[in-house]
């Protein structure tokens, strides 16, 4: 009887023990590392730059023989407002010495532009210009000397390229009316003319 007892006791602990790991929860597996995310780059919506083209132009007129120079420093800054838009500022600078006498001209603009194949600011653009320019001749500002100031307006294109998404090279055309040429400022003409097509080339950088 005793034999048979404990064979009871013992059948019962065996089957309670299996019992118990058929419902003890399987553990979870890990759950998996997520993978590396490439940091997504901020986009560029403002640039600035300098007209190269400009300032050749002034190194190509400066003649020491003839004891004329010829400086110039054009640069631009530009901001995207809205897909295919951006305005932006134009400022020229330019330092004459001539004859004995010094010319310092000064412009700034406002510009608003057009990108019509790209909602960025990159590719073919169409764009104008509207601002205030003064031309003085020995520091004076006079017309009689050959001074002038007035508005200063510009149609212009050109094709902007990014490169490498951190600076711009920009080729473009404007044409521009001032309220005089700069050369008929130079001869006493107050008669407004325009200063005609004007080249550009803008190297600078995207942020």
């Amino acid at each position: 009887m005793k034999k048979i007892l404990c064979t009871l006791v013992l059948a019962c602990v065996i089957m309670s023990a299996a019992f118990a790991q058929q419902q003890r929860p399987a553990t979870p597996a890990p759950a998996p590392a997520p993978a590396p995310t490439t940091p997504v780059e901020a986009p560029k919506n403002n640039s600035f730059g300098l007209d190269l083209f400009q300032l050749f132009k002034g190194f190509i007129a400066t003649d020491t023989d003839n004891n004329f120079s010829f400086f110039i420093i054009s640069a631009d800054y530009e901001r995207l407002i809205a897909p295919h838009f951006s305005i932006g500022a134009d400022l020229d600078l330019y330092f004459m010495n001539f004859d004995g006498s010094t010319g310092n001209y000064f412009s700034i603009a406002g510009e608003g532009r057009y990108y019509p194949m790209s909602s960025n600011f990159e590719k073919f653009f169409l764009g104008t210009t509207i601002g205030f320019n003064l031309l003085s001749i020995d520091n004076s500002t006079s017309p009689e000397d050959g001074a002038f100031s007035g508005l200063t307006i510009s149609l212009k294109t050109g094709y902007k390229l990014i490169i490498n998404n951190k600076m711009y090279l920009e080729p473009s055309l404007a044409y521009v009316l001032s309220k005089s040429s700069i050369m008929g400022a130079f001869f006493g003409l107050s008669i407004p003319t325009p200063l005609g097509w004007n080249g550009g080339l803008r190297l600078g950088f995207v942020f």
